[in-house]
């Protein structure tokens, strides 16, 4: 296949299964793999955060060898100091050295930044909407992750990665020209919308593309599940486990972003409304959480934005 690759290698347990009556696997998959061999110029993942990630699934790795890679990038070297020197993470004297700013951030948290500023990079040109599109996932990986680690749940490092890549699909549509967002009627855009009007234009969504793409840059489960059935979350829920908590606090992260980006004020009716749904109902979440850490997650997606994008 051109572009991605992908013709000759559909995964098709990510597509929409049995909750759509209109499509057969098998057809959807054809589907899929017709449309996405027309995508051109896509960029690749970028080395350096595919280095990244086999760096850390190495339980041999050395933190020589993972510095000498940050030392190599001077902007990804900037960026590792200055969060080690954050409100999140500075404990003590400042860290002067990327091996010092290494060990304090952690392996994991390390491999989710390179990972944060490689998709934004992939994306820094993007105007208007695109733009938008991508500080919004940004901001729900931000979100998540903090209501995870406040929740206790060891997934919080997963739920950054699902957030930061839950709508990358439609960022590589725009980029392709595959589909022009902005013309989408107003009543068609929005959450739990847009994705059935993909479907119906262009035989699949953006999250079965981004969990396509993702899996076709390695990018290890269960993140490329969680991004493909955000919009079907009862096929993440019915698998239960990681990967039914992680459609939930992805679906969950993504909503709060965009109350957060139209700075709503979370009133005690909002906060119910919050955890009546389904994914707070699943993932075990009251209002009175949301309550609790609605200051923490606000944090945690300004601290992102102004390091990411």
């Amino acid at each position: 296949m051109r572009g991605l690759g992908l013709a000759d290698n559909v995964i098709e347990e990510l597509w929409f299964g049995d909750d759509d009556p209109n499509h057969s696997t098998e057809e959807a998959s054809r589907s899929l793999a017709a449309s996405v061999a027309q995508l051109e110029g896509l960029k690749p993942f970028p080395a350096v955060a595919q280095r990244m990630m086999e760096l850390v699934s190495d339980p041999e790795v050395r933190i020589e060898d993972v510095s000498r890679l940050v030392q190599n990038d001077p902007a990804i070297a900037g960026k590792t100091v200055r969060l080690a020197n954050s409100a999140l993470y500075r404990v003590g004297q400042p860290v002067e050295t990327i091996d010092q700013a290494i060990m304090r951030l952690g392996l994991t948290t390390l491999n989710q930044m390179v990972t944060a500023l490689a998709v934004v990079g992939m994306f820094r040109d993007s105007k208007g909407l695109g733009r938008d599109i991508r500080d919004h996932c940004v901001g729900t990986a931000a979100v998540g992750r903090a209501l995870a680690r406040r929740k206790n749940w060891y997934g919080h490092g997963q739920v950054f990665m699902a957030g930061l890549m839950h709508d990358l699909g439609q960022l590589l549509c725009m980029q392709t020209g595959e589909l022009v967002y902005e013309d989408i009627p107003e009543d068609r855009f929005g959450a739990d919308k847009t994705h059935v009007y993909e479907r119906e234009v262009l035989g699949y969504d953006h999250a079965v593309l981004g969990g396509h793409v993702l899996r076709s840059w390695k990018i290890p489960d269960p993140v490329p599940k969680a991004v493909a059935w955000h919009h079907q979350p009862a096929r993440g829920y019915e698998v239960g486990g990681d990967i039914g908590l992680l459609v939930a606090y992805t679906r969950i992260a993504d909503r709060i972003d965009h109350l957060m980006t139209e700075e709503v004020t979370p009133s005690a009716e909002l906060l119910e409304t919050l955890a009546n749904d389904s994914a707070s109902t699943y993932a075990g979440i009251s209002a009175n959480d949301f309550d609790l850490h609605w200051d923490a997650m606000l944090e945690a997606r300004k601290d992102a934005l102004a390091m990411f994008t």
